[in-house]
């Protein structure tokens, strides 16, 4: 039967245990304010992942990586729009712009990702649905991603997108601001403003979470947050 609740009361990685241990098959749905991710399950693994959140589709990622270039990317779309029901990976694959184990990779990147996002959101909400799932071909399955070191890594992540940045009270070499790359300087505008934490910037920015967290270190080397 299907299981419905808050992710608050159920912490996901408690979720994510239970129903790999359990070798349950379906639909876990997760809901927050912004987004829908959907996790298919086949026998208590993780078989794909999908996202309502552009950036982290599969293309997306591979891109972020430097797997890609934007018009291998947009060859692959162009071939899926006429292809329907065939997956950006699987096509991203026979057109050579990547292997089977960039795919991979890739996926378990999207994986901790989604996981983070979930974890950071204060609203998150569940519905595991048990029905038998269509599943993808073996380039989007995430059977060899080491599920647990995920999950780990991806609760680290959560708590470090939790803790407070601050801006230092006083610069003492003010020179360092001219050297500010655009994407530095949109980061400390965005803290200027009043937001206060990696996920906070990453919503006032766009720019993805691990981008945020290597700017946030190079202005905190600068001597310009804290």
């Amino acid at each position: 039967m299907p299981i419905y609740g808050d992710l608050s009361d159920l912490p996901l990685h408690l979720l994510l245990q239970a129903l790999t241990r359990a070798g349950q098959t379906g639909r876990l749905v997760l809901r927050t304010h912004t987004e829908e991710v959907t996790l298919l399950l086949d026998r208590g693994r993780v078989a794909a992942v999908s996202s309502s959140d552009v950036q982290l589709r599969i293309g997306q990622i591979l891109l972020q990586l430097g797997e890609i270039s934007e018009d291998q990317l947009e060859q692959a779309l162009a071939l899926q729009a006429v292809a329907p029901g065939r997956r950006l990976g699987e096509l991203l694959v026979q057109l050579g712009f990547v292997t089977h184990q960039q795919v991979k990779r890739a996926l378990a990147n999207q994986f901790e990702e989604v996981l983070v996002r979930v974890l950071t959101a204060p609203d998150a909400t569940f519905a595991f649905l048990p029905e038998p799932v269509l599943l993808p071909s073996d380039e989007t399955v995430l059977e060899d991603a080491p599920m647990t070191k995920l999950i780990l890594n991806a609760i680290r992540r959560a708590d470090e997108a939790a803790a407070p940045i601050a801006l230092v009270s006083q610069v003492l070499d003010r020179s360092v601001l001219d050297r500010l790359t655009p994407e530095e300087r949109e980061v400390l505008i965005a803290l200027l403003e009043g937001s206060q934490t990696v996920r906070q910037v990453v919503q006032a920015t766009g720019l993805s979470g691990s981008r945020v967290r290597e700017i946030v270190e190079r202005l905190r080397t600068l001597g310009l947050v804290r």
